[in-house]
C-alpha cells in the first residue's frame, strides 16, 4: 500500500507568486454564467438532448487540516493556514492527475439515496481514514454536475461533495470527532501513519494549499476548490454550501477544457457575508428542479406542465382520493402523469403505465421522484392497450384480498389520438372504472361531420360574435355525450357523471379533458320506477305539443254552437227559397 507523502518537494514554490499560482489559464476555464437559466440555455443551444445525459453519481471528499504554525486568515509570504490531502491517480479514469477522494455510488448498497455512505466507504478504501457517517453527513457541501460535448464517450456525472477536517496526532489512534477553538466542528483525530492509499490512488499532503498542482488536476478544480479553500482559510467552523454546473469541450481529460459553468452559493450573498434566506419551492417547482438537476429531459418542460395540470384537474373533479387508489396510464410513455398521481393523491397506492414502447425517460422519472412517493409503486407494462389494459383491470379488480371496487380505479390517457381515446373509453367503461382522457388528432373517417364543422367554424358577417367550433371540439363533445348515454357502463352496473374542462391553451392547444366519474346504478326496481315516471312525463309533453290548449278549445266550442243556432234559423227559409226557385224554373219550362 502506498504511504502518504508531501507535495512540498515536488513543486518550486515561488513565494512572490499570487495565491493558487498553479491554476489553469483562464482560457481553459470557459464562460462563467450569472444564472442557471443562462447556463442551461448556453449548454442546450445547438445541442440535442440525449438520455445518456442522465448522470452517473459519485462521491468526492476534500480532506483538510489546519497548520499548527499558522493562524487562520493570516496569509504571509503566500503561506496558507490549511493543508489538503489529495491523491495521485495511478490507473483508470484521470490516471496521472491529482484529485480528491471518492468514487461511484453503489446503488445496491443504498448509496445513491444516502451519498454520505459512499463517501465514507471510498475514503476508507483510498486513505484508510475512518469517518463516522454522521460527521460525513454534516460535512456535505453540495453537488457538482458535469456534462460533455462528446456525450457518447463521456456520460454526464453528478458528484456529491463533502469537506472533512482532520487533526494529526500520533497519540490519537481513534477517529472520534473533537472540538477546539482552532478547528472546525467535528474534526477527526487521526494518526498520520495510518494514512495509506491503494493500487488506484496515492495520498499526498500539500501543506500549503496555495501550492496545489491545479495544472495537473481537472479544470473545474481550478474554480470551485480555490473558492472552498479560501472560505475555510478565513472562516473557522463555518460550513460552505454551493452547487456547481460544468460543461466540458470534447476530449475529456485530454483537452481538460471547460466550455460553460455556473456556481450557485447557498451560504453567502454574492457581494457580502449576509446569509441568504432559503428559497421556498412549491411541490411543482421541486419536482421540475429534480428533473432538471438530474439532466432528465424526458418528460420535456411542455409534457411536465401538461401532466401537472391534467393530474390536478382530475384530482379536483373526482375529489375523493379513494377514487384514485389505483391509476392506469394508457400510452403513458415516461410515466410522469402516473407518477404525479402517486405524489398528489395520498390514497393512491399504485400507478401503472401501459405502453408497448420502451421509453428511456421512465428511468429518469423514477430516479428523480422516487424519494417523494416513498413505498408506493410505479410500474410499467409494455403491452398494447387492447390486451394490456384489460389484463391490468382484471388483476386489480379480481384481487379478492383487497376488495377493490371499480370506483376505486382510475384510467387516464393524456394526448390520446381519436381511436386510442375511443378504445380506452370503451374498455374502461365496460369495467365501470373512473376515466379521464385528453383527446388529440381527432378524425372523421366517414366525413359525416365535415359539413357541419365547416358551417360552425365559419363566422358569417351576419353572425359576428358567434363562437366557432373546431372539428376537434365537435368530436370531443360527441365523445362526452356518448359517455353520458344511459347505457354506457350498463354492463358494469354503473353510470357516468361527465365533465369537460379546458387546460390553459398556452400549454397545449389540444386542451379538452373529458372526465367521467363512475357511479353505482340504483337497483332494478328503482330504475323501473324512474323509467315509468320518465315515460309519463314524456307522454304529457307529447300531448301538450300536439293538442290545442283549453282557451282555444273553448273558442271552438262557442263558434260551433253559434254556427248550429244560425243554421237552425236559416235552414227553413233557405229550404223555402230553394223550393220557390225550383217551382219558377219548372213553370218557365212548362210555358215553353
Amino acid at each position: 500500500m502506498a504511504m502518504s507523502r508531501s507535495y512540498d518537494n515536488d513543486v518550486d514554490s515561488n513565494q512572490d507568486a499570487p495565491a493558487f499560482r498553479h491554476a489553469l489559464d483562464s482560457s481553459r476555464l470557459g464562460r462563467r454564467h450569472d444564472s442557471l437559466e443562462s447556463y442551461t440555455a448556453a449548454v442546450g443551444r445547438g445541442r440535442q438532448l440525449h438520455n445518456e445525459d442522465i448522470p452517473k453519481e459519485f462521491s468526492l471528499v476534500t480532506i483538510l487540516r489546519r497548520n499548527e504554525d499558522k493562524q487562520p486568515g493570516n496569509i504571509d509570504n503566500g503561506r496558507s493556514s490549511l493543508s489538503i490531502l489529495i491523491g495521485k491517480k495511478l490507473r483508470g479514469f484521470g490516471a496521472g492527475f491529482y484529485n480528491c477522494f471518492g468514487g461511484k455510488l453503489e446503488k445496491d448498497l443504498g448509496e445513491q439515496k444516502q451519498p454520505a455512505m459512499g463517501a465514507v466507504r471510498e475514503t476508507k478504501e483510498e486513505t484508510n481514514i475512518s469517518v463516522p457517517l454522521s460527521t460525513m453527513e454534516e460535512s456535505f457541501v453540495g453537488t457538482i454536475r458535469f456534462t460533455f460535448d462528446d456525450w457518447q464517450e463521456n456520460r454526464a456525472m453528478k458528484v456529491h461533495l463533502f469537506c472533512v477536517f482532520v487533526s494529526l496526532s500520533a497519540d490519537e489512534t481513534c477517529s472520534a470527532p473533537t472540538h477546539n477553538a482552532n478547528a472546525n466542528a467535528n474534526t477527526i483525530n487521526i494518526d498520520p501513519d495510518q494514512i495509506r492509499g491503494c493500487d488506484e490512488i496515492e495520498p499526498i499532503w500539500v501543506h500549503n494549499c496555495y501550492d496545489l498542482p491545479l495544472q495537473q488536476m481537472f479544470a473545474d478544480d481550478s474554480i470551485w476548490l480555490p473558492m472552498l479553500l479560501q472560505h475555510h482559510e478565513s472562516n473557522i467552523g463555518a460550513n460552505m454550501k454551493f452547487n456547481a454546473w460544468f460543461h466540458f469541450h470534447k476530449g475529456g481529460a485530454k483537452t481538460n477544457s471547460i466550455k460553460h459553468y455556473y456556481i450557485q452559493r447557498h451560504d453567502q450573498d454574492k457581494f457580502n457575508d449576509t446569509p441568504k434566506q432559503s428559497e421556498k419551492f412549491t411541490l411543482e417547482k421541486k419536482l421540475f428542479h429534480a428533473l432538471h438537476d438530474n439532466h432528465i429531459h424526458n418528460p420535456s418542460i411542455k409534457e411536465f406542465k401538461e401532466s401537472w395540470n391534467f393530474a390536478n384537474s382530475v384530482r379536483s373533479f373526482l375529489k375523493e382520493g379513494k377514487r384514485m387508489t389505483h391509476v392506469l396510464d394508457v400510452a403513458g410513455g415516461h410515466g410522469a402523469l402516473a407518477a404525479l398521481f402517486l405524489l398528489l393523491v395520498p390514497e393512491c397506492e399504485s400507478a401503472t403505465v401501459i405502453d408497448p414502447a420502451f421509453v428511456k425517460g421512465e428511468v429518469g422519472v423514477k430516479d428523480a421522484w422516487s424519494d417523494y412517493w416513498g413505498d408506493k409503486s410505479l410500474k410499467y407494462r409494455h403491452e398494447c392497450l387492447r390486451t394490456g389494459l384489460r389484463k391490468e383491470l382484471d388483476k386489480i379488480l379480481q384481487n379478492n384480498n383487497q376488495n377493490i371496487s371499480p370506483t376505486n380505479v382510475l384510467v387516464v390517457a393524456c394526448h390520446a389520438c381519436q381511436h386510442l381515446t375511443d378504445e380506452t373509453l370503451e374498455i374502461a367503461s365496460d369495467y365501470g372504472v373512473n376515466i379521464a382522457v385528453m383527446p388529440c388528432c381527432q378524425k372523421d373517417h366517414k366525413g359525416s361531420w365535415k359539413g357541419l364543422s365547416k358551417s360552425l367554424g365559419n363566422k358569417s358577417s351576419n353572425s359576428q360574435g358567434t363562437a366557432s367550433l373546431s372539428f376537434g371540439t365537435i368530436m370531443d363533445l360527441l365523445t362526452a355525450g356518448k359517455m353520458m348515454a344511459w347505457n354506457t357502463g350498463l354492463q358494469a352496473n354503473v353510470e357516468y357523471v361527465v365533465k369537460m374542462k379546458l387546460m390553459d391553451s398556452a400549454i397545449t392547444l389540444q386542451n379538452r379533458i373529458i372526465m367521467c366519474k363512475s357511479m353505482h346504478r340504483k337497483d332494478d326496481n328503482c330504475n323501473d320506477k324512474e323509467r315509468e315516471a320518465a315515460h309519463h312525463r314524456l307522454a304529457l309533453a307529447y300531448r301538450r305539443a300536439h293538442c290545442v290548449n283549453k282557451g282555444e278549445k273553448n273558442r271552438i266550442v262557442r263558434w260551433t254552437s253559434v254556427f248550429n243556432e244560425s243554421l237552425d234559423t236559416l235552414l227553413p227559409g233557405l229550404a223555402g227559397f230553394c223550393i220557390g226557385v225550383a217551382c219558377c224554373h219548372m213553370l218557365h219550362l212548362h210555358r215553353k
